[in-house]
């Protein structure tokens, strides 16, 4: 039986997995892991009887580590197979994407390219905005967490392989970034388009560059809905 989950994720995350883990097994041991130094210091150890696993947090976890997990590692992916990598509702929302989702997979040394266990396909609004796409997503996560909690709070062995497959480009920081950086001669359609997947708040900036002075979006809505991993708080 598995002895400790390593848990990755937001602090604003943790109490509610924190309960559903505690609910699955009541002598589970969690440890809350939020840097890369605290995993690092964690995993100086053996770890046969440990698991981790991944909800909403940005930690790479290295191949060494990956390979030492007795009880294995799983990513809970805000997006589909078909958009691996950063911000995937944002690039779901640009490209104009009908049908968005929800992944559980084992971990690789490669960001989101492990054997896929399962996947919550969903329908989207056609004028969906990213608050409301991440808030989504992270309802499917959690429902999909609390479904497989039994199995990765006490059995050792590893998910079953599920038929998905990753496809699509997977997305990176950088690639975020050049989509927030507006051409000076952008459209109203085009930045309307960037607004609605890019959304507002001071880690969405949109920004602009005239005459050498770079201007950023800082623009909200009066009662602006505030998203933590998906959350609204």
């Amino acid at each position: 039986m598995i002895e400790e989950i390593l848990l990755l994720s937001d602090p604003a995350l943790l109490d509610d997995l924190d309960a559903i883990l505690a609910q699955a097994n009541p002598r589970l041991v969690v440890t809350h892991i939020l840097t890369r130094t605290q995993l690092d210091e964690c995993c100086a150890r053996p770890l046969g009887k440990t698991r981790l696993l991944s909800f909403g947090s940005e930690l790479i976890v290295p191949a060494e580590i990956l390979s030492r997990l007795g009880g294995g590692a799983y990513n809970f992916h805000p997006g589909p197979p078909t958009h691996p990598g950063r911000f995937p509702s944002t690039f779901f929302i640009y490209n104009g994407g009908k049908r968005f989702g929800s992944t559980v997979h084992e971990m690789a040394p490669q960001v989101d390219s492990g054997p896929i266990h399962a996947v919550d396909w969903f329908e989207v609004p056609a004028d969906v905005d990213c608050v409301t796409l991440n808030t989504m997503s992270y309802h499917s996560l959690l429902a999909m967490f609390k479904r497989l909690a039994s199995l990765l709070a006490t059995r050792e062995d590893r998910l079953s392989r599920g038929a998905e497959v990753w496809s699509g480009r997977t997305t990176t920081q950088k690639d975020f970034n050049d989509l927030c950086h507006l051409p000076s001669d952008v459209s109203e359609e085009e930045f309307q388009r960037r607004y609605r997947a890019v959304g507002e708040g001071p880690d969405h900036a949109l920004d602009i560059v005239v005459y050498g002075h770079r201007f950023s979006l800082d623009n909200q809505h009066a009662n602006p809905d505030v998203n933590i991993g998906g959350k609204k708080r």
